[in-house]
């Protein structure tokens, strides 16, 4: 079975897809969580961090599509967030408000928008 690892973060990542990975034996066996608070600064701002440059892989014409998700699970890898908890950011974004408004935020300061 395959899930999709997801963007849902305002601006140029708002629900583009990323990468598909093999997800483990519990995927989609919890509910997903959509309370803001359920979601760490730190995860908030990891998830930016990677996302964005999930994003910009997807931009690479050099790369297959094998490729960019290969390199896409590398940067979950290295950032330390799992790709299902990745997912539950990206869908829990999707549908609260609250949420979406942190993550965008995130972004901005992860693509170093002095706004942010």
């Amino acid at each position: 079975m395959k899930t999709f690892v997801t963007l849902a973060a305002g601006g140029l990542l708002l629900a583009s897809p990323a990468v598909a990975q093999m997800a483990d034996s519990t995927a989609g066996a919890q509910a997903p969580m959509t309370d803001a608070a359920s979601f760490t600064d730190e995860e908030i701002g990891i998830y930016a961090e990677a996302a964005v440059e999930i994003s910009e892989l997807h931009g690479d014409a050099s790369l297959d599509a094998e490729a960019r998700q290969n390199a896409a699970l590398a940067v979950l890898e290295q950032s330390g967030l799992a790709p299902q908890r990745f997912n539950e950011i990206s869908d829990a974004a999707r549908s609260n408000p609250e949420l979406a408004q942190r993550v965008q935020l995130a972004i901005a300061s992860a693509q170093g928008d002095p706004g942010a």
